[in-house]
C-alpha cells in the first residue's frame, strides 16, 4: 500500500473549495480497488482512501512540518490535531516552484497522473496543467491505494 500526492484544481469562486475538491475525488475513490468476482482491478478507480492534507499537510506552499509521526499517530500521542485543512488549500500561483504530485483533477473532473510517464515529461505535463489553470485554488488530497 501506499500513499501519493494529488493536486485537485477548483474554481476560485467555489463557496468550498474543499467540499468541492473532495466531490471531484468521488468518481476516483472505491472502497475496494479490485472487483470481486473478477479480482481486476476496477476501472477508473485510483484510491482506496484519500483526506486533504494527510501525510502531505502543507507542502503544496511549503509548510514546515514539525513532527515525524503520521498525523493520526501525532493525535493519539498528544491529543492534537496538526492538519489544517486551510494549510492545504492555496492559489495555484502560490504553489511551491518545485512541487510535482502524483496526480492532478481538473474542475471538469479530469485526472491525469504519472503512470507510465517519464519523469520530465510528467513534470512538463503538470507545469502545463498549472499554468493553464493558474486562476484556480488548488487543494493537497492525500491518497491511499
Amino acid at each position: 500500500m501506499a500513499h501519493f500526492l494529488t493536486l485537485v484544481l477548483v474554481d476560485e469562486a467555489d463557496p468550498d473549495p474543499l467540499a468541492r475538491a473532495e466531490q471531484l475525488m468521488m468518481p476516483f475513490w472505491s472502497r475496494d480497488l479490485l472487483d470481486e468476482e473478477t479480482g481486476r482491478r476496477i476501472p477508473n478507480v485510483k484510491c482506496d482512501g484519500f483526506v486533504v492534507g494527510g501525510r502531505y499537510d502543507g507542502v503544496i506552499w511549503g509548510k514546515e512540518q514539525h513532527y515525524s509521526l503520521p498525523p493520526e499517530q501525532y493525535r493519539e500521542r498528544y491529543g492534537l490535531d496538526v492538519v489544517r485543512p486551510e494549510d492545504n488549500l492555496r492559489p495555484v500561483s502560490e504553489l511551491v516552484d518545485d512541487l510535482v504530485p502524483y496526480a492532478v483533477i481538473t474542475p471538469d473532473g479530469r485526472w491525469s497522473d504519472r503512470e507510465g510517464t517519464p519523469e520530465q515529461a510528467w513534470r512538463d505535463a503538470v507545469r502545463s496543467l498549472l499554468a493553464e489553470h493558474h486562476t484556480r485554488m488548488a487543494v493537497g488530497i492525500d491518497c491511499h491505494c
